[in-house]
C-alpha cells in the first residue's frame, strides 16, 4: 500500500502528517486536524475557523502554499543600506528611500524595484545614447545649433524626468530627513544639469555673449541622461545581486522537510 495514502496535510503549514504518528491534534466541527508540531497546532487553534475552510492554500497542496503569499502575517521589512529600519509592512527607507525588503527571503521570487528599474533602464538606453552621440559628435552633422539643442532635450526629457523619478523622490526624502546621502548628490546634480540646460534652450537671450559656443549656449542635456542611466544601471547590479543571494537563502530553506514523522 502507498505509504502516503493515509496521510494528511496539516491545515496549517500544508506539511504531510501521517495520523497514526502525528503527536499534535484538534477538534473542530466534528472533525479531527493533525498537525506537524505544537506551533501549528496553537495557530489552528487560535484561528480555527481560518484554517478549517477548504479554501485554505495548505488544503490543496504543500506547494501551493509556497506561492500562496510572499509576505505571511508577521514578515519584518528592513532597509538594505540601514537594518536599523524595521516595520511590518512594505515601504521606503525613511532615510534613504530605497524600498524595504523582507528580513528573511519569502517563496515569492519576484522584485517589483527591480522590475521597475530594468523597465526604465532598457526603455530610456537608447536615448542616451543618442543624446550622447549627439552631443559629442553633433557638429559634423548637417544640424544647426538650435535644432540640435531641442533634439537632445528631446531625448533627454524622458530618462530624466520619467526614468529618474525615483531618484529625485529620494533626494527629496534625504533632504526633509535631514539624513543627505548618494541620492541628495544625483537628485541635485542631475535637477542642476537638466534645468540649467533647458532654461539655456528657452531662454538664451538671459545668458552673457560669453556664454555661446558654436553657435549656441552649452547645453548638458547628455550628462543628465547619462548619469540617470549609470545610476540605473548600477542598481540593477545591485538589486540582482541581492535576489541571487535571496535565492539561495530560499533554497536552503527550501531543504526543510515537506513531511513530518
Amino acid at each position: 500500500m502507498d505509504d502516503h495514502a493515509n496521510k494528511v496535510l496539516d491545515p496549517v503549514c500544508g506539511m504531510t502528517v501521517d495520523p497514526a504518528s502525528a503527536r499534535f491534534h484538534a477538534d473542530h466541527d466534528g472533525t479531527t486536524y493533525h498537525f506537524c508540531s505544537a506551533g501549528c497546532e496553537r495557530k489552528f487553534r487560535a484561528e480555527p475557523a481560518r484554517y478549517a475552510a477548504t479554501d485554505h492554500p495548505a488544503h490543496s497542496n504543500p506547494a501551493a502554499l509556497e506561492s500562496a503569499s510572499p509576505a505571511p502575517a508577521g514578515t519584518i521589512y528592513t532597509c538594505p543600506m540601514h537594518p536599523e529600519i524595521r516595520q511590518d509592512h512594505p515601504g521606503a527607507c525613511p532615510i534613504c528611500g530605497m524600498a524595504l525588503e523582507p528580513l528573511m527571503p519569502s517563496e515569492d521570487e519576484s522584485n517589483p524595484e527591480l522590475e521597475d528599474f530594468s523597465r526604465r533602464f532598457w526603455w530610456t538606453l537608447p536615448l542616451s545614447i543618442a543624446a550622447f552621440i549627439l552631443a559629442m559628435a553633433g557638429h559634423r552633422l548637417p544640424i544647426d545649433a538650435s535644432t540640435r539643442t531641442w533634439i537632445e532635450l528631446a531625448l533627454s526629457a524622458p530618462v530624466v524626468l520619467w526614468a529618474g523619478a525615483p531618484f529625485f523622490v529620494r533626494c527629496v526624502r534625504s533632504i526633509r530627513s535631514g539624513h543627505l546621502n548618494m541620492w541628495t548628490l544625483i537628485g541635485i546634480g542631475v535637477g542642476a544639469a537638466f534645468g540649467y540646460s533647458l532654461v539655456a534652450t528657452l531662454l538664451p537671450g538671459v545668458f552673457p555673449a560669453s556664454y555661446i559656443e558654436h553657435g549656441r549656449i552649452g547645453v548638458y542635456f547628455e550628462a543628465a541622461a547619462v548619469i540617470v542611466s549609470l545610476t540605473l544601471l548600477g542598481q540593477l547590479l545591485e538589486l540582482r545581486a541581492r535576489s541571487k543571494t535571496s535565492a539561495a537563502i530560499r533554497a536552503l530553506l527550501g531543504l526543510s522537510p515537506k513531511t513530518a514523522r
